[in-house]
């Protein structure tokens, strides 16, 4: 297998994007793409050995993708949406924010910094613009806030249902949770089953980890 298994390019070509052959994978890295070669895998997050950055990786059509990065250089100029223009845009999409939530997202008390683990980097919050905004999720679009249907369904792909980790929510659940913030990769949403607590999703690995904040917390906290 070894022999077979071509160049890898780094996908982040402004500042690496550097060929490097799997071998110069970690141990960890490597060992996992030979997995995935042999399962035909389409989806997987490694680390580039030369910028140690996260890439999504097809090990089907063998190519490199970019996952939690964008080139800085690239200024893109957007026309600001209205309220209720991003309003009807999930409203098609038939998302439904919690009205406390909603309002605060449109209120002056927004603040989009907060703290989620302590002493660990502070999580972003989404602006209502940028929730309206589509992403690419495995070669999908997907509404920002709705991008866990896209890591659920690639991650359901590779394990299938009946065998996914045995956590409180299951990636079908997870499908239906809304993405509100992130840090780095990992990606704060709202249970969707009580519609206030706070769960960090790790697209890495699939895990999903609870937190003590709830939405509550953050409507009601001082800016």
């Amino acid at each position: 297998m070894e022999k077979n298994m071509k160049e890898i390019i780094c996908p982040y070509s402004w500042d690496c994007g550097r060929i490097f052959d799997p071998q110069d994978l970690s141990k960890f890295d490597y060992n996992f793409i030979q997995s995935a070669v042999e399962k035909k895998m389409t989806f997987m997050i490694i680390h580039c050995p030369n910028c140690s950055r996260e890439f999504k990786f097809d090990a089907v059509q063998w190519k490199a993708d970019e996952f939690g990065y964008s080139n800085p250089n690239n200024v893109v100029k957007k026309n600001e949406k209205t309220t209720k223009q991003l309003a009807a845009i999930l409203n098609k999409a038939k998302v439904e924010i919690p009205l406390p939530y909603f309002k605060y997202l449109i209120s002056n008390k927004f603040e989009p910094q907060i703290s989620i683990f302590p002493e660990e980097e502070d999580f972003t919050l989404f602006t209502l613009s940028q929730l309206c905004e589509k992403i690419n999720v495995d070669g999908k679009s997907y509404l920002t806030i709705n991008q866990l249907k896209g890591f659920t369904f690639s991650l359901l792909e590779i394990v299938g249902e009946s065998s996914q980790k045995s956590q409180e929510i299951n990636y079908k659940e997870l499908s239906d949770c809304l993405a509100i913030g992130s840090e780095n990769t990992r990606i704060l949403f709202i249970d969707n089953r009580d519609q206030n607590s706070l769960w960090v999703f790790h697209p890495d690995g699939g895990d999903i980890e609870k937190t003590a904040v709830t939405l509550e917390n953050i409507i009601s906290r001082e800016k």
